[in-house]
This record gives C-alpha cells, sequence and structure tokens, in this order.
C-alpha cells in the first residue's frame, strides 16, 4: 500500500510541475507552487524528490525512455515502412498528450527536448560504431525528429501528423 501511495504523490507532483510548466518558466517554479498544486506536504515532495530539478529529469527521463524504445529498433534501417510506423507512433503519442504538452511554457519546451536530445545521444552514442556514418547518422536522425516535434509543438500542432510523417520522411529517405 505504501508503494502505491509514493507513486501516488510522486505522480501527483509531476502532474503538477507539467501544470505549472503550462503557467511559468520551470526557473520561476517554486516547491510551494508545486506542492500547492499537487495538493501535497512539503514533506511528501522532499521525500520523493531532492529538488524540482529532479521532477523536470524525471519527466524529461520518462519521455526520453519512451522515444528511446520506439527509434532504437528503426534508427538505423532505411526501410520507409518502419519508420512510417514509427514516427505515426511518435506524432499520435504528442496528440494524445497535447492537453498537457501544447499548453507547455515554449521555454520549457526546450529544456525539456535539450534533456532530451542529450540522453537519447549519450544512449545512441553506446550503440554507434567506429565509422562515421554510424557515429553522427543516429543522432542526426534523432536530432532532425525532435528538431521537428519541438517546433511542431511550440507552433501549436497545426499540422496533421500525417502532413508531419510526410515532412520528415523527405529527409529520412535521404539518408
Amino acid at each position: 500500500m505504501a508503494n502505491k501511495e509514493t507513486y501516488s504523490v510522486r505522480r501527483e507532483i509531476i502532474n503538477a510541475v507539467m501544470e505549472l510548466m503550462a503557467e511559468k518558466s520551470y526557473m520561476d517554479i517554486t516547491v510551494t507552487n508545486i506542492i500547492n498544486t499537487a495538493q501535497v506536504a512539503r514533506a511528501s515532495f522532499y521525500r520523493n524528490f531532492n529538488s524540482i530539478n529532479d521532477v523536470i529529469e524525471i519527466i524529461a527521463d520518462e519521455m526520453s525512455n519512451e522515444l528511446i524504445e520506439d527509434v532504437f529498433p528503426v534508427l538505423h534501417s532505411s526501410d520507409e515502412r518502419k519508420w512510417r510506423e514509427y514516427l505515426f507512433n511518435h506524432f499520435y503519442s504528442f496528440t494524445r498528450t497535447q492537453r498537457q504538452m501544447g499548453k507547455i511554457h515554449p521555454q520549457n519546451m526546450d529544456v525539456l527536448f535539450s534533456r532530451i536530445d542529450d540522453k537519447i545521444t549519450q544512449k545512441a552514442e553506446k550503440f554507434s560504431s567506429a565509422t562515421i556514418r554510424d557515429k553522427y547518422l543516429s543522432v542526426g536522425k534523432i536530432g532532425l525528429v525532435n528538431g521537428i516535434t519541438k517546433k511542431w509543438m511550440n507552433n501549436g500542432m497545426q499540422e496533421t501528423p500525417e502532413e508531419m510523417i510526410d515532412y520528415i520522411m523527405s529527409f529520412i529517405t535521404l539518408f
């Protein structure tokens, strides 16, 4: 029961930070803002996290883990069908979370995507070989997808996921 309670409090804190990131820069968010929004005790915050930065890292970890899990099977592939399937899942996952993600202040999106890029790049480096193509191709593809996704979100996700997939595929097929 304690694990479920801890998870619930953790999740409430994470959700509160996401909600607050829609309102202001993460640099302006305080622990007091978080505990008031999450409706938890200050001790609960510090039982689960050492700092606000820890919460941001968890959010970036969750996002990057999902992206890593999905992108690595296709990263070195030139199979257009596999890439389209990956991109379909990628863009539709963002449209499903649009209500929460789409509201995040652009400055905060920059912070999240920067941390996600770092985590994915670190993971990609572990799997690359010594050839220049393998060393930089995966980072380039990930950077392309994440950069375009971030811009799409900052622009209010006006284009459909299908339009975004077609656009990105015009670059992926060049590799």
